[in-house]
């Protein structure tokens, strides 16, 4: 009991609920003491030079006996917890101290204002305004504390705003009011709060049903554990169930604080919150490490005061419960494989990004390029690989801001937001270069590619089906372009789409309708000008559409896999023919990328040679630099078996590729076909006929041939003969023609002699324009040429 200080208590005081309003002002009594100390050494300070040092010295002197009173006060009310016939004894003191240092506080401001110059009265109001705000903080659980200390406050400041006789100083002591009732406002609510939330909790410990959820089936049932603490969240009275389900041992349980068993985090926070508030609580959810495996244990809880106990509660383990939830939920929303979205949930994202204010969007619809013949060639486990590759990549190549989703197969999406679209070319492109490196997969290295359709909405569509249907027919148009490229949607897409899906059905039953045919392009000799072979492109004759030619349907074919069906029907058919044709003269096929990886190639050409028994020598199968970017190791393998055969090897648009010098190194091939892009302005620009120049140098240096493609002119077969290219192919000797119309297998149609007399001319044109002096020459002796019949 606190000695001179007595106050009645009223019969409806409620005692519980006093003690706590008691014991929370208490909680911070040490911070709050030495926060006044130091706000009392810092006024001093500023006071020093307006006030005599007994006078400063006797305010300090009050300050800390104030504080010390009112600590003595606290120490009361923690050490009589168990006598609540105090409580109204000490309240009074308490409201006491409280108008005695709101007085203070006001008394200082008061005199800084009226005795100072501008900077002390900048510090008054500091310390007026914030000290009444500390009160109100201080003393937040008890309403009549606080009013005092606020309201006695209030004089000493009013005194010195109004002795300063001006119109801001007026208008300060208004704000002063109104910042009064404010506080005094905010006093009533925290108390008013504190009450509800406290007799809340009272109904809670009291409620038969929290005493039947803390105490019952622990001897019916054994499946929950029992949980007592002692002051400090101490675990005492542990029982054996519990600390084996702990991993523990029972004797390292008792005194360990209880929240320090769980994992670091919010819920654990959550729990010591609700612990050291002393509130009950129900069903709050916390996970543990037991023995490296993750569980979650639910638990309720209430405060006590029995023998020492503060709580007790009950624990039950939900580990498997929550791990189903959990595996339920994430396989309803993501893919197995990739750890992806899957579709469900992007289609929700987008319907989300819709229907948002900005109603705006971007849609990435991507498709694997020749992925189905990597599956098929290389196992479906390197296919799950990749797959999972492709997913890290392209998580790579995107921002925080996209949605990338597995859609299924090797079809992916990427949902750009509104803030975003004007990027979405770059993204596209960005993935587009990304997945065109190599991947290693199980000592493999595949290049997959990829084709990218673009939609936007709303411009291409307003709601989710219409943008995933019109993003669809872009990458259907990309494929068709020749992949490995992106595509915006455009009108009109959709009756395209419709007219491949008809070209793919038409094209599985051509073969058994005998509608595949060869078409044969010669190739010349530079040197003798006659027909060294035919190159055997294939044609299909439709009986609606007429001729189609490859570009249209052979990418459909490689998509669906009909290519590899369609490249052995070509191999059986080109060797058929050439059967009957001079020995002299060869025949070159094309090989794709898809049929260098398909196991019946090497038996088919085998077959196919014993069957019509011609000289494999006259035999050239052509590949193209993108055959060897594909799983390299195992296609020159494949090349090797064939040359074992004794067939020839072409590499076909040689420069256009990826790496080309390492692929000669990596494999011996007799032919290397220069693409048509350096060929088609030989005669007008000097950097083709450099590159020219360098690969015939580097072709006879390594000991193979060299064929241009895409002749056309006097002028670009001079030039090829002049940089020393041992073969031509173009439109200048023929066109791809059936091979009904080779009438003379031996010549082209036009007379070789006659180009051989323009090549000569041409290169004769060229020196004199370089030189006058061979050019009097030339005039002055006349060419002799013979001229063959």
């Amino acid at each position: 009991m606190i000695s001179g200080f007595t106050l009645a208590q009223a019969p409806t005081t409620d005692m519980w609920m006093l003690r706590r309003q008691l014991l929370e002002h208490v909680t911070t009594i040490r911070t709050v003491t030495l926060s006044t100390m130091v706000n009392g050494l810092l006024s001093a300070a500023v006071l020093y030079n307006l006030l005599t040092a007994w006078q400063i010295l006797s305010g300090f002197v009050f300050l800390a006996a104030l504080c010390g009173w009112r600590y003595y006060i606290a120490r009361q009310i923690t050490n009589n917890s168990n006598m609540e016939q105090t409580w109204s004894e000490i309240s009074l003191p308490l409201s006491i101290s409280a108008a005695m240092l709101g007085t203070f506080w006001g008394a200082v401001s008061g005199i800084m204002a009226i005795a100072g110059n501008v900077e002390h009265q900048i510090f008054a109001a500091v310390i007026g305004a914030g000290m009444m705000s500390a009160g109100a903080i201080i003393y937040r659980t008890l309403k009549t504390p606080a009013d005092l200390y606020i309201l006695c406050c209030v004089p000493g400041c009013m005194i010195g705003l109004l002795w300063q006789g001006h119109g801001a100083a007026f208008a300060a002591a208004g704000l002063l009011i109104s910042y009064t009732f404010v506080l005094l406002r905010n006093v009533k609510q925290n108390c008013e709060q504190f009450i509800v939330s406290n007799n809340r909790e009272r109904e809670l410990a009291k409620s038969s049903d929290t005493i039947h959820l803390l105490l019952n089936d622990f001897t019916e049932q054994g499946s929950d554990w029992l949980i007592e603490l002692e002051p400090g969240e101490r675990i005492v009275n542990t029982s054996a169930r519990f600390a084996a389900a702990a991993s523990r041992q029972m004797e390292t349980m008792d005194g360990k604080r209880f929240p320090n068993l769980f994992d670091e985090g919010p819920e654990r926070d959550r729990l010591e919150e609700h612990l050291q508030s002393r509130r009950a609580f129900r069903s709050h959810v916390v996970s543990l490490c037991i023995d490296g495996d993750r569980r979650w244990w639910s638990i309720s809880a209430r405060p006590i005061n029995e023998d020492g106990i503060v709580y007790r509660g009950v624990i039950t383990d939900i580990t498997v419960q929550r791990k189903a939830e959990e595996r339920v939920s994430y396989m309803a929303h993501y893919d197995a494989l990739t750890n992806l979205p899957n579709r469900f949930l992007f289609t929700d994202t987008v319907a989300r990004a819709l229907g948002s204010d900005e109603k705006s969007a971007g849609l990435l619809y991507l498709d694997l390029d020749n992925f189905k013949a990597i599956n098929d060639t290389l196992g479906h486990s390197v296919g799950d690989q990749l797959l999972q590759s492709v997913a890290r990549r392209l998580e790579h190549c995107i921002s925080g801001a996209e949605t990338i989703a597995r859609l299924g197969g090797d079809e992916f999406a990427i949902l750009v937001p509104a803030k975003r679209v004007g990027d979405i070319s770059e993204i596209a492109e960005g993935i587009i270069k990304s997945l065109s490196t190599p991947f290693s997969l199980n000592d493999h290295d595949v290049v997959v590619g990829v084709s990218v359709g673009i939609a936007l909405a709303p411009d291409h569509a307003t709601d989710v089906e219409s943008l995933v249907r019109s993003a669809d027919l872009a990458l259907y148009a990309a494929k068709s372009l020749g992949r490995n490229r992106a595509v915006n949607f455009e009108a009109g897409m959709d009756e395209a789409a419709q007219m491949r899906r008809l070209i793919e059905l038409d094209l599985r039953s051509a073969l058994g309708k005998q509608e595949m045919c060869l078409h044969y392009q010669p190739l010349i000799n530079v040197e003798s000008g006659e027909t060294s072979g035919y190159e055997a492109l294939i044609r299909w004759e439709h009986p609606e559409r007429g001729i189609v030619m490859p570009s249209t349907f052979i990418p459909i074919a490689e998509e669906t896999g009909l290519i590899v069906q369609l490249g052995e029907w070509v191999i059986r058919q080109a060797l058929n023919d050439m059967a009957q044709w001079p020995n002299e003269l060869s025949v070159s096929v094309n090989l794709s990328p898809v049929q260098m990886r398909s196991p019946t190639l090497i038996s088919t050409m085998l077959h196919t040679l014993a069957q019509t028994g011609v000289n494999p020598a006259r035999v050239c199968l052509e590949i193209t630099e993108s055959v060897l970017m594909q799983d390299s190791e195992a296609n020159i393998e494949t090349l090797h078996k064939l040359r074992g055969l004794g067939v020839q090897i072409a590499l076909d648009d040689f420069g256009t590729g990826y790496s080309s010098l390492n692929y000669l190194r990596s494999f011996p091939f007799s032919k290397i076909k220069i693409d048509r892009c350096f060929i088609s302005e030989i005669d007008s620009r000097e950097d083709c006929r450099a590159i020219v120049r360098s690969v015939v140098t580097l072709a006879n240096n390594l000991g193979m041939t060299t064929t241009a493609e895409g002749v056309e002119t006097a002028e670009q077969l001079s030039r090829l003969r002049i940089e020393g290219c041992s073969e031509v192919q173009g439109y200048l000797y023929s066109h791809a023609v059936p091979v009904e119309e080779l009438s003379d297998l031996r010549r082209p149609k036009q007379s070789p002699t006659l180009h051989l007399v323009q090549m000569e001319d041409a290169r004769r044109l060229l020196e004199c324009k370089k030189n006058s002096e061979e050019k009097q020459l030339f005039s002055s002796a006349p060419l002799r040429l013979a001229v063959r019949d």
